[in-house]
């Protein structure tokens, strides 16, 4: 257990990930728009769909640079990251068993007892896994529709462009349904990762307790923490 107080602050969030999270969310949101739209062409113009295409094409264009440019400078945080998200054990099934206690805050402004959770609870593991494996999905589809598209069977490309339109409608409603709403509600959470990185301890502890106790070494010439990721 770490000597922090109250009136010290943690940063969670270190400035690579904040650049990275902020460029992912704007090239993802114009990517998931412009791609529901394309799905649904028939009923748009032919000329906005001229340029709804260049829209998506670019987005797509930024978000993979975003993620090629964060694993090759910062492999490390990539590595933390893997292992939050593949790491589960009998506090996440509590956690589930509760959903983190936000159903009952939110319909019913009553507090029940949630597992302590480290730096990410087991909804964001949830999601985490879901934005590992569905942004390569996306990727690795989107590059087969877009630059091999001639060479390769027209049944495969069938299946390829069926497989991206679903792994994206379904990012997409985990990202608009699930994390940006429980993230506004967090608001502390929001200017957290668009702000400096920093929680006041009395708020990360709220959320994330073992990782304030177990993983934050005390820094105290700057009053700031960092943990790995």
């Amino acid at each position: 257990m770490n000597n922090l107080s109250n009136n010290d602050v943690v940063l969670k969030h270190a400035a690579p990930t904040r650049i990275f999270h902020f460029f992912l969310m704007c090239s993802f949101v114009p990517a998931a728009i412009t791609g529901l739209m394309l799905a649904t062409r028939f009923i748009w113009p032919e000329y906005i769909m001229h340029r709804v295409m260049q829209i998506h094409i670019v987005s797509a264009g930024v978000l993979c640079m975003d993620c090629l440019l964060f694993l090759l400078l910062r492999p490390q945080r990539i590595a933390a990251f893997w292992n939050e998200i593949f790491s589960w054990g009998k506090r996440d099934l509590q956690w589930f068993k509760v959903c983190g206690g936000y159903p009952q805050k939110i319909l019913f402004n009553k507090e029940v007892d949630v597992p302590p959770m480290y730096k990410m609870n087991s909804g964001q593991k949830i999601l985490g896994l879901a934005v590992f494996f569905g942004v390569i999905t996306l990727i690795v589809s989107g590059l087969i529709l877009y630059v091999a598209l001639p060479l390769v069977p027209k049944l495969i490309v069938f299946w390829v462009d069926r497989i991206h339109l679903t792994v994206g409608v379904l990012l997409t409603l985990a990202v608009f349904g699930l994390h940006l709403p429980l993230s506004l509600y967090n608001w502390q959470e929001v200017k957290c990762m668009f702000g400096d990185g920093t929680l006041p301890v009395a708020e990360a502890v709220k959320h994330n307790r073992l990782w304030v106790e177990e993983c934050i070494e005390e820094v105290p010439a700057v009053k700031v923490k960092e943990e790995a990721f």
